[in-house]
């Protein structure tokens, strides 16, 4: 990793150590009972698991990690905080799930995460690479010959609009932002843990196009599978019956000919 990556790592690992205490998910139990932490189209786009090498980035708590696991997967998350693995370690030996965690960046993985079935990233993941094209390049070299990326994440639209009333918005950030962190975050797009809180840890997030998200998986090398949009009823939470006609969340499966 260069000197800048290194630096937007730790400065994050810093903040999200601040923040995972409260970040807990779902409790073992939940998962003991045979709970899952993952959407239905993510289980319909990965298909059958059982015996696949699946690999979350930012994995936080641990929750689809012990999700994937569950049906049958080895599965392994990836995160830069150790406090989060720590939540998600306990998790698993709780739940009576086996999973493996491991505290890396994603642009520097361990040299034994190699012909991967499905590499995942939930909810707020990509927004964290700096490097859009290089974490692009890293997933392919990772996937075995017809492994997968399955993407489910915020929508950058939704990343750059605040609700400022019942059909209000207001730009709060710049959709082709890209390399450069967010200047201005809105509360209600601050992680969980950090929002509605005085001085909130500061966090270096990146705004990626939908369409350079998709040119960076295909320039390295991925066939697209599937791409799709989506709103939500709690997208944006207070503006009101319109929320429905604004993306919340886009999903990408591509996959390794």
């Amino acid at each position: 990793m260069t000197d800048s990556l290194e630096q937007v790592t730790e400065a994050n690992r810093a903040s999200w150590n601040q923040i995972a205490p409260v970040r807990q998910g779902q409790p073992a139990e939940f998962f003991g009972a045979g709970g899952l932490a993952l959407e239905d189209f993510e289980l319909a786009l990965a298909g059958d698991v059982r015996g696949k090498r699946v690999l979350q980035l930012a994995c936080s708590c641990g929750d689809q990690v012990l999700s994937w696991s569950a049906l049958g997967a080895t599965a392994v998350g990836v995160d830069i905080s150790e406090v989060a693995l720590a939540i998600a370690r306990q998790k698993s030996t709780d739940a009576g799930i086996p999973a493996d965690f491991r505290r890396a960046d994603m642009f520097d993985l361990p040299a034994d995460l190699v012909d991967l079935d499905l590499i995942y990233f939930s909810w707020g993941a990509i927004c964290w690479a700096p490097d859009l094209s290089r974490l692009a390049d890293i997933l392919a070299t990772r996937l075995r010959p017809g492994g997968s990326v399955l993407i489910a994440d915020h929508h950058p639209l939704w990343e750059v609009l605040a609700v400022r009333g019942d059909n209000h918005l207001a730009v709060t950030g710049d959709y082709f932002g890209r390399t450069t962190p967010r200047a201005e975050t809105d509360d209600a797009k601050l992680p969980f843990g950090a929002r509605g809180t005085a001085t909130p840890p500061p966090f270096n997030a990146f705004v990626w196009p939908t369409s350079d998200v998709v040119m960076a998986l295909l320039n390295a090398g991925l066939r697209l599978d599937a791409f799709t949009e989506h709103s939500t009823p709690d997208g944006y939470a207070g503006l009101g019956p319109t929320t429905a006609h604004l993306p919340a969340y886009y999903v990408i499966k591509a996959t390794k000919p």
